[in-house]
């Protein structure tokens, strides 16, 4: 009798033990760890800045906005100095230097020069040839159409090559460089103007 009485109070007992614990077991369970967490250094590494600087492209160091480069580029009675400006390796200076005034002769005026000459300047070999017949289009700072002296002051002008030319103010809106007409002024690029002239200038083989 006293057997049959212990067995159900054991079995109480370990009931009521098992209900204490319970509530523990039904505690919602801790959120899990965020990835970004407070205790997370998510900051770029010391480094980051530097590398990204060394390998920006070189477009991305243009002058902010058009430039001498785009206005050419824009025109299209200027497609051939366009590649003669790129093949001799000029398009970053006029892109991302200056102030420059260019002189900039047209396709036709291209076409005018004696058979054979444009080739000739275009050939890998004649980079040098090049870039000082185009570098004689070109002036440091802005020359505008309202700053050309009258031509009877006889005011030389230099080129990016060191040769002076003949701009001048023939009267009447006519104005010119050296035997060339300038047919448009003042087209803004930037860091610079374009004048579009009629002619190449050809600049002299010696000093």
């Amino acid at each position: 009798m006293k057997r049959s009485l212990l067995v159900p109070a054991m079995a109480a007992l370990f009931l009521a033990a098992c209900s204490d614990d319970a509530p523990e077991t039904r505690t919602a369970p801790q959120d899990p760890v965020q990835p970004y967490a407070d205790d997370v250094d998510i900051a770029p590494a010391p480094d980051e800045e530097e590398t990204f600087t060394d390998t920006i492209d070189r477009e991305d160091m243009v002058a902010s906005g058009p430039n001498l480069l785009d206005a050419v580029a824009a025109d299209p009675r200027l497609s051939t100095l366009y590649g003669a400006i790129e093949a001799a390796g000029l398009d970053e200076t006029l892109a991302t230097g200056g102030p420059y005034t260019i002189f900039a002769p047209t396709n036709d005026a291209f076409d005018a020069l004696p058979e054979g000459q444009l080739e000739d300047y275009l050939k890998p070999d004649n980079t040098d040839k090049l870039v000082r017949m185009l570098e004689y289009h070109i002036v440091e700072g802005e020359v505008r159409a309202s700053t050309v002296p009258p031509a009877e002051e006889g005011v030389p002008t230099a080129s990016l090559n060191g040769l002076d030319l003949s701009v001048r103010d023939m009267g009447g809106g006519q104005l010119m460089i050296n035997q060339a007409s300038i047919l448009e002024t003042d087209v803004e690029g930037g860091n610079g103007i374009v004048h579009v002239i009629d002619s190449v200038l050809v600049p002299r083989e010696t000093e």
